[in-house]
């Protein structure tokens, strides 16, 4: 008896260890009639306090099986808490080229997990704003229900 009670509590502690980062930030906006026009600014903001870490940074995007391309290029811009600013041009690759998606599909929804940034440190404490702009040449894009963001903090390896 004793050893079942230790054979379950080592793979329990297995299971809690198995995980590769620490969700510091994971957010999602719905966007409105799931259009996201090229006038449309997705706005996250969230507090950085660790600046000796560092993290990794993820766009993440829900569309529709019915979202007629197979990409989407996005505006990033992130506004530091000292007002300097970086922006970026991301495309994301949603398809392969035989038409498959590539993210994480259930039913008619399509999940992506977007790197933007690995291993990044944050230089300095405060408030961080990320803004996110479509920019495809097609004005509005239809079938997108979400764009979130998410930050993480990379488990070191043993």
């Amino acid at each position: 008896m004793r050893l079942n009670y230790f054979i379950a509590i080592g793979i329990l502690s297995l299971f809690v260890s198995c995980k590769d980062e620490d969700i510091l930030f994971n957010e999602y906006i719905e966007i409105s009639n799931s259009q996201l026009s090229y006038l449309d600014t997705v706005v996250f903001q969230t507090n950085i306090l660790d600046t000796s870490n560092t993290h990794n940074i993820f766009l993440q995007l829900r569309t529709s099986t019915d979202y007629k391309w197979s990409n989407m290029f996005i505006f990033s811009e992130i506004n530091f808490p000292n007002s300097k600013t970086r922006t970026d041009t991301f495309e994301i690759i949603l398809m392969d080229k035989k038409g498959h998606w590539k993210g994480n599909k259930s039913g008619i929804m399509v999940n992506y997990n977007y790197s933007l940034y690995k291993n990044i440190k944050f230089p300095i404490k405060g408030k961080y704003k990320f803004r996110f702009v479509q920019a495809m040449r097609d004005t509005v894009l239809e079938e997108v229900k979400n764009l979130g963001l998410k930050i993480t903090k990379p488990i070191k390896k043993l």
